[in-house]
């Protein structure tokens, strides 16, 4: 009945608009608009529907001559909007000389919807049906959605185990232009499974057969819910299971259902799954039939099953996959493959005979984007490896797709290849859906100071565009403020430079900040060359060195440092198939200016001590190359990636500080599973490694002068998580590893991290390598390793807008074999030694 409804609605309209479309000519004394350039399109009665959405759909109209086809698609578009119940066309002249037409609409918009309501449902709760379905309040009302809401929620359902569910929508006027959408749920009775039971297997125990099922019997972590699709899907599991392992006649010949209801009312479902195994085979060989544009040898050597092994029905389709690869690969998508097998069963052997009828190659014709509004089409075209003439490729029409992800601008990348005009022709189209480049945060965010002597919490604003007016290009401004620092920066940056993937940028920023420092302001002083200096607070560097490097805080002097600097980069890269391979460089020019009362203060940081009250240029180069093979550079589900960057700071003689920096790392991605669970949601684990290892050394011809602040450490937060007060205990050569398993929660948006951290400070290069296993100060007077090392989990936010990190971590040290505990901040027990976590926060940085 509904459909019947619908469809005498569709009638309906058409009607209508067949009617106005003829009062629209016949209204007038002659056709003066037709051939007329439409000037403008105008609308009137909108009340909800935003009169920016339809001047958007209606621009490309603008400028045409109007004509009575032109006219029906654009009723036709603005009926398709199902925004409208009734729409009245008119045209009025643009001017008194009717040198152009204005086409207005007068609309009757469709209400909106106030409220939504579900009635009948018990087995599943109100909030998770809500986020089932499309429509929402306070939007407009759309029957379309509503019909395709209804099919969602009995899929949901259908996912907990009520096969026999049925649903109905219903909507309800509540006053002007206002409606109720109500679903009615008949849920029926849930099914749920009790057992599972087998028949005819012998080769594999009902264990085994059982744990390749996706559907579950009834436990205390389990519902048992049966579904229809997942029983079809597990059919098919156990044979591929046989398959697998040489039975390749095997299958699952019926599945018998056995329900009951016990005194609980619940209705039990027995699944007996009736199985014939046939016999194992052991795999004969491939042989080739037809190639003459690639060698029976190059073709072999792509079958990795061995003669005479147990045959595997997946690897042999993968091999037989990478013959026909080959061939695409190359461009030729237009050959025919035929398969025959060839099975001997007294023996039990299989073998392959493959025919190959091999045709010219494809070329791309034409290569086209579709859906992109605001990004400019060459800014796509760029990223693709590909150009109209080439020889179709595979591989980098997946380079493409990762490529069109990682701008970041697209929710959806999806490739397809229609025919193109002739033979061997085709078209390459990329379909994307966009999302927003323009990031508008405001608030309070952390500081990302590791220093526990700096409020943790700064206000933020910051506006960014990832895609400024569609260029590709990115134009950001931020501003933060807390009682410590103060910065404001504008940054830009120009990834294609003359068409070519070079890169350029500039970055201009103005900081203030408060800090603290060690003082000397008691005998004995010291000018800072001394092995055995020591600042205020202690009696001896040994008892300076024992407390991690840190005066207590009566004891620490503040200051203010002003930082403005003026900074350049570019780059340019290229695309192997090994990777992204990225060479860039930069320069910074800027003055720093350190203030504090000399009357009051002697720093024991001589470099501090030296540069008081006046502004003392900080320039510095810097070097870097990497090479990048990850899928998505934000969260990388697989891949890896390779970075070195060395810096030389310091230039000119009137600096105070020459140093050279490089920092190496490498880090590599992997998919451990990832199994479909819903529709929408995948059980998915990365497994991710990192090294990287950072060393600061002097400058020919120069004294190593370092600013305390600029030294490396173990921070506690991005380095050695939990680790905080290693902040302060600074060196030269810092080494930084970690292992992560990572859990996607949402796609996209959260994920569940457990990490292994290991971390060190080494005073110089030389140490690091020369006495790895020594240390170079004491804890609580003893000799202790040099690596800090802890272990937790948390939330990762994976959106590039919002990059926290919320952990929790447990710290231990390695002690002449023996695992120390250390006692956390949180949940300790004063009875137990070494209890207790150390909360983290921090961000989820992308190189």
């Amino acid at each position: 009945m509904y459909i019947h409804i619908r469809f005498l609605r569709r009638v309906l309209i058409v009607t209508i608009m067949l009617i106005f479309s003829a009062g629209l000519s016949f209204a007038q004394q002659d056709d003066w608009f037709v051939g007329l350039p439409i000037v403008d399109i105008v609308f009137s009665g909108l009340q909800n529907v935003r009169a920016s959405e339809l001047d958007g759909l209606m621009e490309s109209y603008k400028g045409q001559p109007f004509n009575d086809t032109l006219f029906w698609e654009i009723q036709g578009r603005l009926y398709a909007l199902e925004y409208f119940d009734f729409i009245s066309p008119s045209a009025v002249p643009a001017d008194a000389a009717r040198s152009g037409v204005v086409l207005r609409f007068t609309v009757t918009e469709r209400p909106m919807i106030s409220r939504i309501i579900f009635m009948g449902n018990s087995g599943i709760r109100r909030n998770e049906l809500l986020d089932t379905i499309s429509i929402r309040v306070n939007e407009v009302l759309n029957h379309a959605r509503m019909s395709v809401d209804e099919r969602a929620i009995i899929n949901r359902y259908i996912e907990k185990g009520y096969p026999d569910v049925q649903v109905r929508s219903e909507v309800t006027n509540t006053g002007e232009a206002a409606v109720n959408v109500t679903f009615h749920i008949t849920e029926g009775d849930m099914i749920s499974i009790s057992e599972f039971r087998f028949e005819g297997n012998t080769v594999f125990s009902n264990r085994t057969l059982r744990s390749q099922l996706s559907l579950k019997a009834r436990s205390l972590i389990n519902d048992g819910a049966f579904q229809e699709a997942a029983l079809i899907a597990d059919r098919l599991s156990i044979a591929q299971y046989y398959h697998d392992r040489g039975y390749i006649d095997a299958e699952v010949i019926d599945v018998t259902r056995e329900l009951s209801r016990d005194a609980r009312g619940n209705n039990n479902l027995i699944l007996t799954f009736r199985i014939h195994e046939g016999r194992q085979y052991t795999f004969g060989g491939v042989t080739f039939e037809g190639n003459e544009i690639f060698s029976t040898e190059q073709l072999s050597a792509l079958v990795r099953s061995s003669e005479g092994d147990t045959i595997n029905a997946r690897r042999v389709e993968a091999d037989l996959q990478r013959v026909a690869d080959l061939y695409f690969e190359n461009g030729y998508i237009n050959n025919t493959i035929n398969r025959e097998e060839r099975r001997d069963p007294i023996a039990g052997v299989v073998s392959f005979h493959i025919f190959i009828v091999e045709r010219g190659r494809a070329h791309i014709e034409n290569i086209i984007i579709v859906g992109n509004e605001k990004t400019r089409t060459e800014v796509l075209l760029r990223e693709i490896p590909l150009e109209p003439g080439d020889v179709f490729s595979k591989t980098k029409v997946f380079e493409a797709m990762r490529n069109l992800m990682n701008l970041q601008y697209f929710s959806m990348v999806v490739p397809e290849t229609p025919q193109g005009s002739v033979d061997n022709l085709m078209d390459l189209v990329f379909i994307v859906e966009e999302q927003p480049t323009i990031d508008l945060q405001f608030g309070l965010t952390f500081s990302g100071s590791a220093d526990p002597d700096t409020f943790p919490i700064s206000g933020l604003l910051k506006w960014n565009d990832r895609n400024f007016r569609g260029s590709g290009n990115q134009l950001g401004v931020d501003v933060t403020a807390s009682p410590d620092t103060q910065s404001v920066s504008l940054n830009y940056d120009h990834r294609w430079i003359f068409g070519l993937p070079f890169s350029g940028g500039f970055d201009f920023t103005m900081q203030q900040s408060r800090r603290f420092a060690a003082m000397n302001n008691s005998p004995p002083f010291f000018h800072g060359d001394e092995t055995f200096a020591f600042p205020d607070g202690f009696t001896s560097v040994d008892e300076f060195r024992a407390s991690g490097r840190r005066p207590p805080r009566e004891f620490l002097m503040d200051y203010r440092q002003w930082f403005i600097s003026l900074g350049f980069s570019s780059g340019y890269r290229w695309f192997t198939p090994v990777g992204t391979v990225s060479l860039g460089g930069g320069l910074r020019n800027g003055w720093i200016q350190n203030t504090y009362d000399a009357q009051l203060f002697r720093p024991f940081d001589p470099v501090l001590r030296e540069g008081n009250n006046s502004w003392t240029p900080r320039n510095s180069l810097w070097l870097s190359i990497a090479l990048d093979r990850r899928d998505i550079f934000h969260d990388p589900s697989n891949g890896y990636y390779a970075f070195n960057r060395i810096g030389i700071f310091g230039i000119f003689s009137n600096e105070h500080e020459y140093y050279f920096r490089n920092d190496l790392r490498a880090q590599y991605f992997i998919t451990l599973f990832d199994i479909p669970v819903t529709e929408r949601w995948n059980f998915k684990s990365v497994l991710a490694f990192h090294s990287g290892l950072s060393f600061i050394f002097k400058q020919p011809g120069r004294s190593l002068v370092v600013e305390e602040g600029n030294q490396l450490s173990v921070d506690g937060m991005f380095v050695g998580r939990g680790w905080n007060w290693e902040f302060h205990h600074k060196g030269f050569t810092l080494w930084d590893n970690w292992v992560e398993l990572r859990f996607p929660l949402v796609p996209g948006l959260l994920a569940w991290d457990f990490f292994l951290d290991i971390a060190g400070v080494k005073p110089n290069i030389r140490a690091f390598f020369s006495d790895f296993a020594g240390d170079d100060f004491t804890m609580v007077g003893h000799k202790t390793h040099f690596l800090r090392y802890s272990f937790g989990g948390g939330l990762r936010f994976t959106i590039p807008q919002f990059p926290f990190r919320f952990s929790f971590a447990k710290r231990f040290l390695v002690r002449d074999g023996n695992i120390e505990m250390q006692q956390g901040a949180l949940f300790h027990n004063p009875s137990r030694p070494g209890s207790g976590v150390d909360p983290v926060i921090s961000f989820a940085i992308s190189f």
